[in-house]
């Protein structure tokens, strides 16, 4: 379930923690910049009923983290 986001390739990873029960994840972001590519690793501690939840969770959690790297932006702002 990758994405690409402002350039940026988010991969998510749910895993299953059988010894609480519930889904935790990490995402890989990977970027170039300058004719090199990077690789971002963020983890939550957060833990979720359903590997969607995890999923969607860390996805969104890369999105800010890239929007924080490059800066907000809106549609609005692209068109002017």
């Amino acid at each position: 379930m990758e994405c690409l986001y402002r350039q940026h390739l988010i991969l998510p990873v749910a895993f299953f923690d059988s010894a609480i029960g519930d889904w935790t994840a990490s995402v890989h972001i990977e970027f170039t910049e300058k004719l090199k590519v990077h690789t971002v690793v963020l983890r939550s501690s957060d833990a979720f009923q359903s590997e969607v939840q995890a999923k969607k969770f860390i996805i969104d959690q890369a999105k800010q983290w890239v929007d924080d790297r490059l800066g907000q932006w809106t549609r609005d702002s692209v068109e002017a």
